[in-house]
């Protein structure tokens, strides 16, 4: 079952969406697409939004909705 969900974005636009069960393992993940997208693509500055699935005590809707919990910030690799 997907209860985090993973928004990578750079300058405002949305790279990629990953859905996972356990927060370390999309952490993982994240930190892994960013550093070969900094290598390969453009050496910029990502953020990550994470949200959590919310607990409903009544089913209003087919689809629970994710709430934000935090953001993270991974700057750009400095050159040598």
């Amino acid at each position: 079952m997907n209860l985090y969900k993973f928004e990578i974005g750079v300058n405002g636009f949305l790279l990629k969406v990953h859905f996972c069960a356990t927060e370390q393992s999309g952490v993982n993940y994240t930190k892994a697409y960013i550093y070969k997208f900094q290598k390969e693509v453009a050496n910029l500055e990502l953020e990550v939004n994470i949200y959590k699935r919310e607990v409903q005590k009544q089913r209003q809707y087919n689809r629970k909705p994710y709430l934000f919990t935090k953001k993270m910030n991974e700057k750009a690799i400095l050159s040598k």
